[in-house]
């Protein structure tokens, strides 16, 4: 800036100015007051935005709700699929709907993130309300599952194959009575490329972040759940790479200062890749009964792809070797050796695949999610 006559009376000018607001006591008052009046009214602007909007028309156990932050694809003839390699961080969600009966994905919402970092402010629509209302409202379900799939997964695997292994083995029934709910999120689809699914975790943990703020605060509104039944449970499956996609969220999140919130009845960790500390008190997963009643790990000494993975880190995985000290485990983890369960029937997924492989354990699963159903629909609603 060049200075001269007139930018040398301008800047006394200005001196003037502050002097007198600092040496009046009424004019320093008027002008604060001033400030906060404009901030006041000035419209608040949503952390998280709603990008598209088209409303779910029907609801029954033919259809599932899953969530993905892949990029939207759109072929020749307008019908919409989801990318199926690895993505960059996406900063949004779409929540979508897959159809058992003709194998069909319907694009129900987009989530975006517009800040920079994990979202830990206002929500512009919570598309949560909107779900509670159909299924539990509208169909009676209170018990509801999210499923966190993992490494060398495509868009088809997670979406197609999946869902469909998972209704096929655990059952119609069990979709009447609860909400099962997957995470299709971007992933390296090569399982020798081991380390793009590191990377791809962090990215994914981004994304993830979305959702995970979006059901924090769907479940802290006190005020909501005063005139609606607050009788739903909510747990959550991390399988595989998904275990360390979640340890980089949760790392994350306390880095930036955003308190856990009791959010989910369980948190099940199966074929984790994390590091064998990572449930020890002032670990990463040490202070997870902020975040739920319960944490249960599955430990498979017999898990191949475990065992690649530890040669990758060079060290071991708890999935696959247990915490590395039982005795720093708080007492709110429940660690569980499925070792005598397997059976040859799992060796062709390397011993990676028993949740949807496995007869003994499918069945383990199925009567715990069973008996939560029955019991939760034994227990008259409450309110906040």
């Amino acid at each position: 800036m060049v200075l001269n006559k007139k930018n040398c009376i301008l800047a006394l000018d200005f001196k003037a100015i502050l002097i007198i607001i600092i040496l009046d006591p009424m004019v320093y008052k008027c002008v604060v007051f001033l400030c906060l009046f404009f901030i006041g009214i000035m419209p608040s602007i949503a952390q998280i935005e709603l990008g598209y909007v088209n409303p779910a028309k029907k609801w029954d156990k033919d259809y599932v709700m899953y969530f993905t932050n892949r990029t939207l694809e759109k072929d020749e003839e307008g019908r919409v699929s989801f990318n199926n390699h690895t993505t960059k961080q996406t900063n949004s969600l779409y929540f979508c709907r897959y159809n058992f009966d003709n194998d069909s994905i319907e694009v129900n919402y987009q989530m975006i993130n517009k800040s920079d970092s994990y979202p830990n402010g206002e929500i512009e629509h919570n598309i949560f309300y909107d779900f509670y209302e159909h299924q539990r409202i509208g169909r009676g379900i209170k018990n509801y599952y999210f499923v966190v799939g993992g490494y060398g997964k495509t868009f088809e695997k997670q979406v197609n194959s999946y869902m469909q292994r998972l209704k096929n083995n655990y059952g119609d029934t069990l979709f009447e009575k609860a909400a099962i709910i997957v995470f299709a999120w971007g992933d390296e689809d090569h399982a020798y490329r081991y380390w793009n699914g590191v990377r791809a975790s962090k990215r994914g943990a981004a994304d993830f972040a979305i959702f995970q703020h979006m059901l924090d605060e769907f479940v802290s509104d006190s005020i909501y759940f005063q005139t609606h039944p607050n009788d739903i449970t909510i747990s959550i499956l991390f399988s595989s790479m998904g275990n360390y996609m979640f340890k980089e969220y949760i790392d994350k999140r306390k880095q930036l200062g955003i308190p856990l919130i009791k959010t989910y009845q369980n948190i099940l960790f199966l074929g984790s890749v994390a590091d064998r500390k990572c449930l020890e008190k002032g670990e990463t997963f040490g202070h997870l009964d902020q975040m739920a009643d319960s944490v249960k790990l599955y430990v498979n000494s017999k898990d191949a792809l475990l065992w690649a993975s530890a040669i990758m880190h060079l060290s071991g995985r708890i999935g696959r070797k247990g915490p590395k000290d039982i005795s720093k485990v708080p007492a709110f983890v429940d660690v569980k050796n499925i070792d005598s369960l397997i059976v040859i029937g799992d060796l062709p997924g390397l011993g990676h695949d028993y949740l949807l492989t496995n007869p003994q354990i499918k069945a383990s699963i199925l009567k715990n999610m069973n008996s939560e159903v029955e019991e939760n629909n034994t227990i008259k609603p409450k309110h906040k």
